[in-house]
């Protein structure tokens, strides 16, 4: 009869990753390393978390740890919820956060199923956030991680109660430069190992190659950039081009300086506007999550985030229906971009998130 609790480690050969797995392993658990194929096979080689050398380094670790290792090929199901979905977005002049619809619809399910399989107890990550619950653990609450640079918990709103129950987060209480002096403590052969800031399927950033790689570019037109009154002021190539507040590169000439307010994918028209245009304090966050619903109330003052390294800004919650929720700043703010996700915070606590609409 199996005395230990068992976890699956998602181990991206990574050194988080890979503390994760020591770290619950020293702390008597049954750990089995699983790492998940998930970029095309033609951008691998590229990929910083998904290539044949992270697969290798997560071998060695799992190695090194004598613990199980399995790699599991999920590139068909990510293609399609993450990557189809990071190029259609930006086709409608939307600014994605493939990590969060990764974190939705891939990593976690990937490691239920396989923890089905393998009949463990618990799903691990090296996610910086807290899970804590209740006393009689029939609630659960997603927290900000002790680290509050590395805090990852704006990626994973979306979790539900049933997960964050069978979820382990043990970085969660450390700070990275810990993390770091654990790993070397191990002697885990990456723990010097440099940690990558890109989006793990796009090369070196570049979007726009990534993008016109995937797409039929007789389809894409060129069209007009309109000030808010519909002036017309240039032409522009394509609106998966254009951010919101873009200023360089619009190559139009005005008295004033000019910004991307919105993108128009419906009549293909970039709009462009001063400052003051683009500042707002309302907006529309629709595909909600609510970590704890009851939690909830309108017009209680919150902390959100609309991006992963901004510095919260507070807000209430005007009003909120099954579609979605209008969210009001107590200030305006700048580069309210449509198809980020937005986060709300109760202190460190979070509440819940969705995607910016409008």
């Amino acid at each position: 009869m199996r005395k230990k609790k068992r976890v699956l480690v998602g181990m991206s050969g990574g050194i988080d990753s890979s503390v994760t797995a020591a770290l619950l392993q020293k702390r008597g658990y049954d750990v089995i390393g699983i790492t998940m194929q998930l970029v095309p096979k033609e951008t691998e080689k590229q990929s910083a978390c998904c290539n044949l050398g992270a697969i290798n380094d997560a071998k060695r670790v799992a190695s090194k740890l004598n613990i199980p290792h399995y790699t599991i090929n999920i590139r068909d199901e990510f293609k399609h919820h993450v990557i189809d979905y990071f190029v259609n977005e930006y086709l409608l002049g939307h600014t994605p956060n493939p990590c969060v619809e990764c974190n939705r619809y891939i990593k976690f399910d990937a490691l239920e199923e396989k923890c089905k399989e393998l009949n463990a107890d618990y799903i691990a990550t090296g996610h910086y956030c807290k899970i804590t619950s209740n006393a009689n653990k029939s609630r659960f609450y997603l927290k900000k991680a002790k680290d509050e640079k590395k805090d990852q918990s704006y990626f994973l709103y979306m979790l539900s109660q049933k997960q964050l129950s069978r979820t382990l987060f043990p970085l969660g209480n450390y700070l990275k430069s810990e993390i770091r002096d654990i790993a070397q403590s191990f002697n885990l052969i990456n723990a010097n190992k440099k940690e990558s800031q890109d989006i793990c399927f796009v090369t070196n950033g570049n979007y726009k190659s990534f993008i016109e790689d995937r797409i039929d570019k007789q389809t894409v037109k060129e069209g007009n950039i309109v000030d808010s009154s519909g002036n017309f002021l240039g032409k522009h190539t394509g609106i998966y081009n254009y951010t919101i507040g873009q200023r360089r590169g619009l190559n139009i000439s005005h008295i004033a300086p000019l910004y991307v307010i919105k993108l128009n994918s419906k009549d293909n028209e970039v709009i462009v506007g001063t400052k003051d245009e683009l500042a707002t304090n309302t907006f529309t966050i629709n595909a909600y999550s609510l970590v704890n619903p009851e939690q909830i109330q309108i017009n209680k003052l919150y902390s959100v985030k609309i991006r992963y390294k901004m510095i919260p800004f507070q807000c209430k919650l005007l009003s909120i229906n099954n579609d979605e929720i209008i969210v009001k700043a107590t200030t305006p703010l700048k580069f309210i971009t449509p198809g980020q996700s937005c986060v709300i915070y109760d202190k460190d606590i979070v509440i819940g998130g969705g995607i910016i609409t409008k």
